[in-house]
């Protein structure tokens, strides 16, 4: 089963990233970037606010020195790929999502460790956490950019594929996250009694602290379900491997584990209440 998990995961995440591509325009990156007031207050809250965040739980939950530090690496791991995705399904910019998680991503090696130093562990070796990041981004970026150069260059072949990977997409979401109760419920039930509560109270404050700020400094609507999916969608995998291969400390992993579950139940809760699609404007009548 976990073999099996292991080959469908990257397939199938490679496929919802190559739909998006071919929806996504090389300007809409391009525009994320140029005006930073969005990108900067969601990345302040994901590498700041987060940390700040699940260190603040970890006390007031009276959490053991070895579950805070999972919930701290939590926190401190990158953004999520499927957070993309789900930014689509929820309508909000997909642009914004893909442009953090792939600042995250790539400073999540010099990130993470600062942050579980701060919380009294060992930082892992830098050389891996390069290796992982940047494997991970590949797998998500290079479907991306095919996607988004067949837009550019063959449009009408992007309209096509679309309509047929579109379907394919959805489904394979449906399952990751099926998938993901499956894998990680036992591990859930063995560890909730010590960490759940604040791994809970971690995946639901994370968002509403998102929209909350979002709201506050008036980034529009787009930008808060954005910003509040991309910091409650964390890189689990990497937390797992930090926590299990880097560490050898595989109890650093329960939070993780339990967070898989309930950032996914956040995540169908942003789908589902996402807006309606605006109707397309009627093409003006043809002259007489």
């Amino acid at each position: 089963m976990a073999a099996l998990m292991a080959a469908f995961l990257p397939v199938a995440m490679m496929v919802l990233m190559l739909a998006l591509g071919l929806r996504l325009a090389p300007g809409a990156l391009v525009a994320a970037v140029r005006t930073p007031r969005a990108l900067g207050a969601g990345l302040a809250l994901q590498m700041l606010a987060l940390p700040v965040l699940a260190f603040c739980l970890a006390r007031g939950f009276g959490l053991s020195a070895p579950l805070s530090a999972g919930l701290m690496l939590v926190a401190a791991s990158p953004g999520g790929v499927s957070s993309n995705y789900i930014t689509h399904l929820a309508r909000g910019s997909v642009a914004l999502s893909v442009t953090m998680t792939l600042v995250t991503s790539l400073l999540a090696p010099l990130s993470l460790p600062l942050v579980l130093a701060l919380s009294g562990v060992a930082a892992p070796h830098s050389a891996a956490l390069w290796r992982i990041s940047l494997g991970m981004s590949a797998v998500a970026l290079a479907p991306l950019a095919l996607g988004m150069a067949v837009g550019r260059f063959a449009p009408a072949l992007a309209a096509r594929a679309s309509r047929l990977l579109d379907p394919l997409a959805r489904g394979l979401f449906a399952l990751m996250v099926g998938a993901t109760f499956v894998q990680n419920w036992g591990a859930m039930r063995a560890g909730f009694a010590g960490a759940g509560p604040a791994v809970i109270a971690l995946a639901v404050l994370a968002p509403a602290m998102a929209l909350g700020a979002a709201r506050a400094l008036r980034l529009g609507a787009a930008a808060g379900r954005t910003i509040a999916i991309e910091i409650s969608l964390q890189n689990v995998a990497i937390t797992i491997f930090v926590a299990g291969k880097l560490l050898g400390a595989p109890e650093l992993a329960i939070p993780g584990l339990i967070y898989a579950v309930m950032m996914n139940i956040v995540a169908l809760g942003f789908i589902l209440s996402a807006p309606a699609p605006e109707p397309a404007p009627e093409p003006d009548p043809a002259p007489r």
